[in-house]
């Protein structure tokens, strides 16, 4: 006798949609071919790629290859727990970067003055765990409810929608060197804005 069909889970205990309706990491994706299409257009055109673009094409590479990579669960032994070392990596390497930036100012030295490439780290560093936070904020009770889903729905549909926005433009006023609305502080807000959606969509699930 086949078993009856089971019924269909409350809507806020079902799994969140994707941002804007898309498909999954699609976001994700248009913002890295972005940020890649300006990095090549500038390197065709023989001029120095400005280097918050080439950071933030080594962020892309990076999730794309070290975080899928690192989710492949490893081989273990039957009944041994599987091991969470990719966790521990990235504590200390935030532990590691942090400590350096406090060393540095216990030598007297202001945010202004630390090295550029820790200074570099540092924006990447900061923006993922910026939108780390945010995203838990965000989805900590989203199946709680409805309306909390929905909430979170919401928020996910507007970082997408305002993250698509400022990399488009960021990225366009970096290869055409026009003047925008950030002055010379654009490749800080293209560093900040690409690490913190990426960061955002960790625990977006």
């Amino acid at each position: 006798m086949a078993a009856p069909p089971s019924a269909p889970l409350p809507e806020h205990l079902q799994r969140l949609p994707e941002p804007l309706r898309l498909p999954h990491g699609s976001v994700r994706g248009v913002i890295a071919i972005l940020v890649t299409a300006a990095y090549g257009y500038v390197l065709l055109q023989g001029a120095k790629v400005p280097e918050v673009l080439v950071n933030s094409a080594v962020v892309v590479i990076a999730f794309y290859f070290g975080t899928h990579a690192a989710s492949i669960p490893p081989a273990t032994i039957p009944g041994q727990p599987t091991p969470h070392r990719p966790r521990l990596v990235r504590i200390l390497l935030l532990v590691g970067f942090l400590g350096l930036a406090v060393w540095f100012l216990r030598q007297g030295m202001s945010f202004t003055n630390i090295p550029p490439d820790l200074l570099a780290v540092l924006e990447v560093l900061g923006g993922y765990v910026a939108g780390a936070v945010v995203s838990w904020i965000v989805h900590r009770r989203a199946h709680e409810s409805s309306g909390r889903r929905r909430f979170a729905t919401a928020a996910r549909d507007i970082l997408a929608l305002v993250a698509l926005g400022l990399t488009g433009y960021i990225c366009f006023i970096l290869v055409t060197g026009q003047a925008g609305v950030f002055a010379n502080r654009t490749p800080d807000a293209l560093s900040l804005v690409v690490t913190f959606y990426f960061g955002s969509r960790v625990i977006g699930r």
